[in-house]
């Protein structure tokens, strides 16, 4: 399936300088430091360079299946515990497409620093798509609710379950969070057809290509269910995360 990005909609460039290493400390010094205003000025030159670059690449796509539960191996403590309740899955795969990386590529063999910001902005994109992907599905099964409550559609009944009940969904949770190991998205992709459908491979390191590639599992249930964050002990980049490092979160500190 493919996804229309907003042409008149600019990739988030709060995000965006958070994961080129410009913090709020940065932005606040600009105002007084010269040389810190010249440097984030010529930064959002190159972004706006880099923006135009990336809407000219992209080509978003994503593909998603219902399952249930059993269908899917569930690796790590912190995925069972998000899931815990929901007797139906979603798994999903997104990608902005091998345009994307050859534009990385390229740029970064002739103009490093601009290949940079590209590889930056193209991450801050690809998890865009996800959001987008995600507010998509959710959509697309209400709707087979709807016509499942409503008709003797049976592929709506399939896709939803129960269409008497109630629908609800976690939020998504991607292979490599938490202690969810990397390895998961091998069976995402599987599980998607995804190098038929969406054109997604896995290296034997369990690297996605294109290398802007997000997959995802979200949790169904017939009851209210929130999911679940992982901690901080839970996390694999426990000892290496730099948000940790700067006394920020992405999860739970702990279970208390």
């Amino acid at each position: 399936m493919k996804i229309a990005f907003d042409d008149n909609v600019r990739i988030d460039r709060g995000s965006w300088r958070r994961l080129m290493g410009v913090s709020d400390e940065h932005l606040k010094r600009s105002e007084s430091d010269e040389k810190m205003r010249a440097a984030l000025e010529r930064l959002e030159t190159q972004m706006d360079e880099a923006e135009s670059l990336l809407f000219d690449a992209v080509e978003p796509a994503f593909a998603y299946r219902v399952l249930d539960a059993e269908q899917l191996t569930v690796r790590g403590t912190s995925l069972a515990r998000h899931l815990d309740g929901c007797d139906r899955l979603v798994v999903m795969a997104v990608t902005l497409g091998h345009a994307v990386d050859r534009l990385i590529s390229e740029t970064q063999a002739s103009r490093i620093a601009l290949g940079v910001v590209i590889d930056s902005g193209a991450s801050v994109m690809a998890e865009r798509a996800a959001n987008m992907a995600e507010e998509q599905i959710r959509t697309e099964l209400a709707e087979a609710q709807t016509r499942a409550k409503r008709t003797t559609d049976t592929t709506a009944a399939d896709t939803v379950g129960d269409q008497t009940a109630p629908l609800y969904m976690t939020p998504r949770f991607s292979p490599g969070y938490g202690d969810s190991p990397l390895e998961m998205q091998e069976q995402v992709l599987d599980l998607l057809d995804a190098r038929n459908q969406i054109g997604i491979t896995l290296s034997k390191g369990y690297m996605m290509s294109p290398s802007k590639s997000i997959t995802a599992i979200i949790g169904l249930a017939d009851h209210p269910v929130t999911g679940r964050l992982a901690t901080c002990d839970e996390c694999v980049l426990k000892d290496k995360c730099q948000l940790r490092k700067e006394g920020k979160l992405c999860g739970r500190r702990s279970e208390s």
